[in-house]
């Protein structure tokens, strides 16, 4: 069921110079997935509705899946077939992309919430996709949705990034095949007016979760963040940067992406995702209520009065220079963009300062690297322990990861 990708095929592509050509990304805009939508379109017209509902519900536990006997047969045979590697997986540099996980994953987390979503956000599309399905809106003061289905992006990477993520039945590979799964549900219920009242203009957006925007949000989740890692003084070289970028487009092989979205390397992945930032940029009122969401989730994990102003500045300053490169302000496109009371400017040269005006020496000191450290350590145990609260889910980090991050 998952695409074939063979080293013929990927290394055409990587002869291929249109990968950054706005009407190629256009085109992929109408795009999708047809061998996974086929198959939700097969489940409900043999078993209705209610199937893909219950689907989900047998889904939560990776280790259950293809043990399962109550899980439909269709599906069953999905999860089982294509789950080794492709071809031109390379294990050296899997291995060195899960070393670099293992020492910065709590930073990787950080900018995930901060830098990466928010970005996704200023979509017109990809904003009113997840808006639609309602699990990303905040609820009055009650962040509860939002909360977990940014629980389950952070246990995605995860599951990806750590040792054996990536192995053939790796905790990885299962969390992208339940994904890509998702993707295909949630472009049934949005396409059918039966169901969704208020349609979907493909003309206008493109079709929903789309070829373009599955390779905008990989982009979003590596060299996005594999470039952001700069700004909070980490360094990371061009070997590791790059062993990164090839593991995300071994998840686009798994999620159904094409292979001629796939970039050869972090610098053209890069460049690839300001192109499809740049191309999808719009206000709306969907993309603001995200940006809300996240905002309030931001102050939930750091309580207090004073870190209240702190997820705003954050969302402003970890998508600054992007902001630089395309000529918007993506925090205000969001509607991030506080008023400048008194104490929000010394919460913003407090940001600046940790982040930003200190030399690369001060960003290795002690002092630096402890706030750093405490803000992402905090944002992790936050998730954590959202997930304590809740009996019914489960937020797992291998004992490995927990010790190396202190949590």
């Amino acid at each position: 069921m998952v695409q074939q990708v063979t080293l013929c095929n990927l290394l055409s592509r990587f002869m291929n110079t249109n990968i950054l050509d706005p009407e190629f990304l256009r085109k992929k805009s109408f795009d999708v997935d047809p061998l996974v939508d086929q198959l939700i379109q097969d489940i409900i017209t043999s078993d209705g509705q209610e199937a893909i509902k219950n689907l989900f519900s047998q889904l939560t536990d990776n280790s259950d899946i293809i043990k399962n006997t109550e899980v439909n047969s269709k599906i069953a045979a999905y999860f089982n077939a294509e789950m080794s590697l492709p071809d031109w997986a390379d294990p050296k540099q899997i291995s060195i992309a899960e070393d670099l996980f293992a020492l910065y994953g709590l930073e990787i987390s950080f900018l995930l919430n901060f830098r990466s979503l928010p970005l996704c956000y200023s979509s017109k599309s990809g904003s009113k996709v997840l808006y639609s399905t309602g699990r990303l809106r905040e609820q009055g003061q009650n962040t509860s949705k939002m909360t977990r289905r940014l629980m389950e992006t952070s246990q995605m990477i995860v599951n990806v990034m750590s040792p054996g993520g990536l192995d053939p039945m790796g905790n990885g590979i299962v969390t992208i095949k339940k994904v890509r799964l998702m993707h295909a549900s949630i472009r049934y219920y949005l396409k059918h007016p039966h169901i969704n009242q208020n349609g979907w203009d493909v003309e206008a957006l493109g079709e929903p979760i789309n070829q373009e925007e599955m390779a905008g949000t990989l982009m979003s989740f590596g060299p996005l963040i594999m470039n952001g890692l700069d700004l909070l003084g980490v360094d990371v070289n061009k070997e590791q940067k790059d062993a990164y970028m090839h593991c995300w487009n071994i998840v686009g092989h798994f999620i159904g992406l094409n292979p001629d979205l796939m970039p050869k390397d972090n610098e053209e992945g890069w460049k690839l995702g300001i192109e499809i930032l740049t191309r999808n940029k719009e206000t709306s009122t969907e993309g603001k209520a995200l940006g809300k969401s996240i905002v309030q989730f931001g102050k939930d994990i750091f309580p207090g009065y004073f870190f209240d102003d702190m997820p705003a500045y954050f969302i402003k300053y970890f998508t600054r220079d992007v902001s630089e490169i395309v000529g918007v302000d993506f925090a205000n496109l969001i509607g991030i963009n506080p008023k400048p009371t008194l104490k929000r400017k010394f919460v913003a040269w407090l940001t600046t300062f940790i982040f930003d005006k200190v030399s690369d020496i001060q960003k290795r000191s002690w002092f630096i690297s402890k706030i750093s450290r405490w803000i992402n350590i905090k944002l992790m145990q936050g998730l954590i322990n959202y997930y304590l609260k809740n009996s019914t889910a489960q937020f797992d980090v291998p004992p490995s990861l927990k010790d190396n991050w202190k949590i």
